[in-house]
């Protein structure tokens, strides 16, 4: 999917050029494809691009004095070795697709205590699985997980 990307270059780096192109991997490179930058008010440059999320993209500013120039606030820099240079290099983060976690009743704690049931070892954990499942369930609001003296007639707790 692609995602719209500002990229801005600060007044000190762009300095008395008045436009200047943005090219990178996204563009191959092609100066008839590069995107135009726009001078603004502060003297920053900058250009929107639409690029693919979740890749990675190797990119440099060619300004109309000549001169081409580097991101500061690039993600990170790669050397290329055949030309002298580093390129800089944005990450296009991924869509994020949120999540929800859903608890389950279950139908078994109506007549099962809850201390049987949790098994993490800490007591904390065991509160909160306790409250979770009693006010999910249509189990009694207090359970109780104390032992009940022996039936006598049947020698059962």
């Amino acid at each position: 999917m692609a995602k719209k990307v500002t990229f801005t270059l600060s007044a000190e780096v762009a300095g008395e050029a008045t436009s200047g192109l943005l090219l990178g991997e996204f563009n191959n490179w092609n100066y008839n494809d590069g995107i135009s930058l726009k001078k603004q008010k502060d003297g920053s440059m900058t250009a929107t691009a639409n690029l693919e999320s979740g890749k990675k993209y190797e990119y440099r500013y060619l300004l109309n004095d000549g001169r081409w120039v580097n991101d500061h606030s690039a993600d990170h820099y790669v050397h290329v070795s055949g030309l002298q240079v580093d390129n800089c290099v944005i990450t296009v983060a991924g869509d994020v697709k949120e999540t929800k976690t859903v608890a389950k009743a279950s139908t078994e704690s109506a007549v099962t205590p809850v201390a049987e049931k949790v098994k993490a070892p800490a007591k904390k954990a065991a509160v909160v699985k306790e409250k979770t499942i009693a006010s999910k369930t249509s189990a009694p609001k207090a359970i109780s997980t104390k032992a009940k003296p022996a039936d006598k007639k049947h020698g059962q707790i």
